[in-house]
């Protein structure tokens, strides 16, 4: 029988309702999309590579474009549409 109060055998308390695990869905995120994709896009033909670059370049300047329109016009619908999809500028509170 071994001691229940050695010090391999204590098993810390750790309160879990004060850990978030928001964090583990980027890592889903990343593990899951981003890995096969950065290695597929690897072994692409030149031309399939250059294509596939042009189409990541055009999404970070269309959602770049809509970000800078919703800071300027946050009434707008392209800022309910960020907004909606939690990836838009923060919005001020009036008191």
């Amino acid at each position: 029988m071994t001691d229940p109060h050695a010090p391999s055998q204590v098993r810390p308390r750790i309160p879990t309702d004060l850990v978030s695990f928001d964090g583990a869905a980027l890592l889903w995120i990343d593990a899951i999309l981003l890995v096969p994709a950065i290695f597929g896009l690897m072994f692409l033909p030149t031309i399939a590579r250059v294509l596939a670059l042009s189409v990541i370049v055009a999404l970070v300047v269309t959602y770049a474009l809509l970000y800078l329109w919703a800071r300027v016009h946050p009434a707008s619908t392209g800022a309910h549409l960020l907004d909606a999809l939690h990836i838009g500028p923060t919005r001020a509170t009036r008191v």
